[in-house]
């Protein structure tokens, strides 16, 4: 019974696999169920039994996209927000690694952003999307706000804006990466969002002012 259950299993995600690819290539109203036949190897009426319809097999194949991508990105956050006392968090260089995943996730299409241009208006479809921006840019503001709180950044760094424009940064990027053959203008944006980042590092002068002050005020105790 269990082996039979188990194979069931494999077999729809197999099929949500394979339409998952299908939306991926042709978006959601491109996509027709004879499509859908075709790519899954499972009969029109074995779809609506297992999905209930196109749609919803559009949302579920959206959450498989989700499961399947985002693990990644929250690996390189996980990363620099586990370094310990004394490591640097290199917000920078977080962010570059995020716009290395997102590059490569690129040439498939992006599935959520895509989902949000084509369905915009469908509240099912826009509550995973804001799930997904919501968990990156959450991400997004705490590597900015740690790298702040190690003095990598400068005091007055505002975390949650500077995450909201990454994230504005990376959806561009997606579609970018999948449309435009010319590879060098992603990682040429990719090069100068880093160096904006870079700009918010406390300037030399700031860091020597601090380090003055704080030799001052031994010799003062002293």
């Amino acid at each position: 019974m269990h082996n039979v259950s188990r194979n069931k299993n494999a077999d729809l995600d197999r099929v949500l696999r394979a339409a998952t690819r299908v939306f991926l290539e042709r978006g959601f109203s491109a996509t027709s169920m004879s499509d859908l036949v075709a790519a899954t190897g499972m009969n029109r009426a074995g779809l609506y039994a297992a999905f209930g319809s196109k749609h919803q097999l559009y949302i579920t194949a959206l959450g498989r996209y989700r499961e399947d991508t985002e693990p990644e990105l929250r690996s390189v956050a996980h990363r620099a927000l586990e370094r310990k006392d004394g490591e640097p968090v290199d917000a920078p260089q977080a962010v570059a690694d995020l716009l290395d995943v997102v590059a490569r996730h690129s040439k498939e299409g992006g599935f959520v952003v895509r989902a949000a241009v084509e369905l915009a208006d469908d509240p099912a479809t826009m509550r995973r999307v804001q799930e997904a921006w919501t968990e990156l840019e959450r991400d997004l503001a705490a590597i900015l706000a740690r790298a702040v709180e190690r003095g990598e950044m400068d005091p007055g760094t505002e975390p949650e804006r500077l995450a909201r424009t990454v994230l504005v940064f990376i959806q561009g990027a997606l579609v970018v990466g999948h449309a435009d053959e010319d590879d060098h203008r992603l990682a040429d944006a990719s090069a100068g969002l880093a160096a904006l980042l870079a700009a918010y590092r406390p300037s030399a002068t700031a860091d020597e002012i601090r380090s003055q002050a704080a030799d001052d005020a031994l010799l003062n105790e002293s």
